[in-house]
């Protein structure tokens, strides 16, 4: 018996929940896997000094408007992709915590970057940020209106310190099913020129020195890939700047940006880095942040 994959999205019903929406839909026509939609249940705590309402009634309404939300939903997809199998479910606790469980069961994560209060992507400690930093799974954050676009490229980051393959082939992977090139930017300004002893080779070294190292790294890191995925067009950015800041650039341009939960300098058991964090935030399109099994 073959099992298909779930894509579980946020649902709350806020505009940023249905941009996500519509970008799994694509995801899942794509990829050929099952939708799940997912709303936690966000109940105000009573303050004791003023309670308006018996708490039950609050409960009572709040669960009635995630059900609204995921009614509206599950008829969304049934409009505009009927073919696709998907299932809805309320969960008797908040938003992150509800997701975080859903991610131990799916292939993939799909986020807005708003929702469950329109200011909440402004702090680490949202939803988005939140389900990012601590999923089981990939998650992707939606930036935008969810809306594909289609010629552009997909962009993925490389920090050329080993232990990327499955960033790598989730881009390579993302750009065949596609059709668009891929942009694999290499930020230079911080590359460590090491010997195998792990020593710094001669004399600080110029900045073209750093440029020719960084550019020889990315296409030894990128050359197994290329041989895999012959189709795929791809592109290289070999740029003097911080990562986050090289990849925003790019990501202007691109319909997704694809980066690992944590680059160079990473640890086992590390949960998210700098850099996928500041995209999460700022990044112009939808963000894949790829979880790496073996870390976690």
């Amino acid at each position: 018996m073959t099992i298909t994959p779930v894509v579980t999205v946020g649902i709350d019903g806020s505009d940023s929940a249905r941009a996500a929406l519509d970008w799994a839909m694509a995801y899942a026509r794509a990829h050929g896997t099952s939708l799940r939609l997912v709303n936690g249940l966000e109940v105000p705590e009573p303050s004791p000094a003023y309670v308006p309402y018996p708490l039950g009634d609050v409960r009572d309404a709040v669960e009635k408007e995630a059900r609204q939300a995921l009614e509206t939903a599950l008829a969304r997809v049934h409009a505009a992709a009927p073919d696709i199998e998907v299932t809805t479910s309320v969960v008797a606790h908040p938003p992150v915590p509800a997701l975080l469980e859903a991610s131990k069961h799916s292939a993939l994560l799909v986020v807005g970057c708003h929702g469950w209060g329109e200011f909440a992507s402004l702090f680490l400690g949202s939803v988005s940020a939140s389900v990012t930093a601590h999923a089981s799974c990939s998650v992707v954050v939606v930036r935008g209106s969810g809306a594909v676009r289609t010629a552009a490229p997909v962009v993925v980051g490389v920090h050329g310190g080993g232990g990327e393959d499955a960033t790598l082939e989730t881009a390579f992977d993302e750009a065949a099913r596609r059709r668009v090139p891929l942009v694999a930017v290499s930020a230079w300004s911080d590359v460590t020129l090491e010997n195998a002893a792990g020593t710094i080779v001669g004399a600080w070294p110029t900045w073209d020195r750093l440029r020719t190292e960084a550019g020889n790294r990315l296409e030894t890191t990128l050359g197994p890939w290329r041989a895999k995925y012959p189709t795929v067009h791809v592109g290289t950015v070999v740029a003097r700047d911080r990562p986050a800041a090289a990849l925003l650039d790019q990501a202007v341009e691109a319909q997704l940006l694809v980066v690992g939960s944590h680059g160079r300098g990473g640890f086992p058991g590390m949960r998210l880095g700098s850099v996928p964090r500041r995209l999460v935030h700022h990044a112009s399109c939808p963000v894949l942040v790829v979880r790496h099994a073996r870390n976690d």
